[in-house]
């Protein structure tokens, strides 16, 4: 009898084990995630999409969460602020992007 329940604790204690070291990777899987915003925003550059709004006419946008803003317009993300901007200086129909406005603390 008493060679069952030590049995039955060292079976618990082995399942503890797995179930905290499972819980420690996650622990640290949510910790890394959690930073990636950060890290990402510093060289934010949001790819825009060229979509068809039914007219056979192009529309020149820049998408944020699944949202599509057009030229001009300006967004904060976090603490970083973003302008849509034509991707090219030169062109008057190309693609869009986000850009980074610099602030004067910034500078």
């Amino acid at each position: 009898m008493n060679y069952f329940f030590e049995n039955l604790a060292e079976q618990l204690c082995v399942k503890i084990l797995i179930f905290l070291t499972g819980m420690r990777r996650l622990s640290i899987f949510l910790f890394a995630v959690s930073f990636s915003s950060v890290l990402y925003s510093e060289n934010f550059a949001a790819k825009p999409l060229v979509i068809m709004d039914g007219s056979n006419s192009l529309s020149r946008v820049c998408l944020y969460e699944g949202k599509a803003y057009s030229l001009g317009a300006v967004i904060l993300v976090e603490s970083v602020y973003l302008d849509c901007v034509p991707e090219k200086k030169i062109e008057t129909e190309g693609r869009l992007m986000w850009k980074r406005i610099q602030s004067e603390d910034q500078n």
